[in-house]
């Protein structure tokens, strides 16, 4: 009898750790949400500023963001600005459990750029629109005009419409006041 109850009590054991062992595997991290397929990171700024780790399930013991390199290589991501890589790079997130079990999410292409917003501003030489992300100046430029006489009545920026007003016409406007400043003391 008590062969009997050792080899159930073993046989239940060996049933449980198999089932044991069936469950681990089972652990296979998955991605349950995917990232977006285009993001826009404004320069100095990180992935995770930009964008939130999807949700993993599974048993993961270790996750991240891996960029894809110019060899086409997949590296982790070190955290630092993505100004270094040129645009066409590639993120994705990465996750591993303890058995060897992993998942990707999908692949993001990143554009390093601010996002512009709103009207155009502009100073004397050049324009730009602020960026809705961050504090930066988006499509910053120069001016470029119509023509470059400057006894041109005017120029207007083919980009952002401002107008500024040639030299000459400033000159011109101070005589013609300068003229009548002296004709009305004299006259």
């Amino acid at each position: 009898m008590t062969k009997k109850v050792l080899s159930v009590i073993l046989s239940v054991c060996l049933m449980f750790g198999v089932f044991a062992c069936f469950a681990t595997a089972a652990a296979v991290p998955t991605i349950d949400t995917e990232i977006p397929a285009k993001v826009r990171i404004c320069p100095g700024a990180t992935v995770e500023s930009k964008v939130e780790a999807p949700e993993v399930s599974g048993n993961v013991f270790a996750e991240g963001w891996e960029i894809k390199v110019v060899g086409g290589d997949w590296i982790p991501y070190d955290g630092e600005a993505l100004d270094k890589y040129d645009d066409g790079a590639y993120i994705r997130y990465f996750a591993a459990n303890a058995v060897g079990g992993y998942a990707y999410s999908n692949e993001a292409l990143v554009v390093v750029d601010h996002n512009p917003i709103g009207d155009y501003k502009y100073s004397g030489t050049d324009h730009w629109r602020d960026c809705a992300d961050c504090d930066g100046q988006a499509e910053k430029g120069g001016h470029t005009t119509l023509g470059s006489d400057a006894t041109q009545a005017d120029n207007v920026c083919k980009v952002c419409g401002h107008r500024r007003t040639s030299q000459y016409n400033g000159l011109l406007a101070f005589w013609e006041w300068l003229m009548a400043l002296i004709t009305s003391l004299i006259g």
